[in-house]
């Protein structure tokens, strides 16, 4: 399985995850900070089919591009059963198997940041959306967010999922695009605290809303 991150100048990130020997692939999180012509030529240069088009969750920061890149290419949308968006070809809950080549895409059901998010296990990594970034976590507290959804996600239900897992997040402003699953277990302040004071933290953290709330929100539920 090969992997290949789109990065926008406003840091989100989105993925091509290809099947190298049937050449099948999904793309996760699309973004319209990244020109479809960019996600369309990566499938032209890989020779690739697409058969999926991932959201990890309603974005609240910027608009998906998921129904345009699926009417260009014939591609499944695959969403939470949750989620507000009512186009889901493939309505997902957890413990799907996504059949892709020779390998498969694990869906694993990590509410918290939003009661519907989702991550995807694929060949030794993880999609985390916004449930697990690199040295952080997402918020809670809006979109039916949960602190205490998001500590059990992180876990629980990510805790079979071994050190080595690259974790890919839907966002960096570093510029980074992975991690492994081990570094943040390790050093990462938010896995570090402990149940009582992640829900407390978690609770009390009220940022600024993301410049393109409304409008993210109001497009991304159609």
């Amino acid at each position: 399985m090969k992997t290949t991150p789109f990065h926008s100048p406003r840091g989100c990130l989105s993925y091509l995850v290809l099947d190298s020997i049937s050449k099948e692939a999904a793309i996760i999180d699309p973004s319209e900070e990244i020109a479809d012509e960019v996600y369309l030529s990566a499938l032209v240069e890989h020779d690739a089919t697409l058969c999926y088009v991932i959201e990890t969750h309603t974005h609240a920061d910027h608009i998906s591009s998921a129904s345009k890149i699926a009417r260009e290419t014939g591609a499944r949308i695959v969403r939470h059963k949750s989620a507000p968006s009512p186009h889901k070809d493939i309505a997902v809950a957890g413990g799907e198997r996504l059949p892709l080549g020779a390998s498969e895409l694990e869906i694993i059901a990590t509410p918290g940041h939003t009661n519907e998010s989702i991550s995807i296990y694929a060949d030794g990594a993880v999609f985390t959306g916004d449930t697990l970034l690199i040295g952080g976590t997402g918020r809670t507290d809006f979109q039916v967010g949960s602190s205490i959804a998001l500590y059990d996600s992180l876990h629980t239900a990510l805790v079979s999922l071994p050190d080595s897992t690259i974790v890919y997040p839907a966002h960096d402003y570093k510029g980074r695009t992975a991690s492994t699953l081990g570094a943040e277990r390790a050093s990462n302040p938010r896995f570090l605290l402990q149940r009582d004071e992640f829900i407390e933290t978690l609770d009390a953290h009220h940022p600024q809303k993301p410049e393109l709330f409304d409008a993210a929100i109001a497009a991304n539920s159609l």
